[in-house]
């Protein structure tokens, strides 16, 4: 396979199993091979350190180590990892924080066009 063939690899992290398949399912759609799946932000950590995934999904509500979490250990690693906050909070708290951060939001419930649309957005010179 070329470089030009690749696919972009991804990890998912989310405490819910059907939120898990869910996104794993439309990030293949999309085009995203799903290299790594976890529960909470220590494992967000973990997993992006051994896989080096283009993008991370990270949900923002998680016990034990949440999304914020996550997001300070992995741009400790790497400060130019493409993460995607996804969430069902839309309180401008948590929008002004994953922007001073500069997170891109997914918010919950998305769509196919959605997804498709910031994971594009995360590779302009392939637009």
């Amino acid at each position: 396979m070329s470089d030009a063939e690749m696919k972009h690899t991804c990890i998912i992290i989310d405490d819910m199993k059907s939120h898990q398949l869910l996104l794993s399912q439309m990030a293949e759609i999309c085009g995203l091979e799903v290299i790594g799946i976890g529960e909470n932000g220590k494992e967000a950590i973990d997993l992006f350190d051994s896989s080096k995934p283009d993008i991370v999904f990270l949900d923002m509500r998680m016990p034990k180590y949440d999304g914020f979490y996550a997001i300070d250990g992995i741009q400790k690693i790497s400060e130019t990892a493409k993460i995607i906050a996804v969430t069902a909070d839309t309180t401008t708290d948590t929008f002004g924080r994953l922007t001073s951060m500069h997170v891109p939001v997914l918010s919950k419930p998305y769509s196919m066009d959605t997804l498709k649309k910031i994971v594009t957005d995360q590779f302009p010179s392939e637009k």
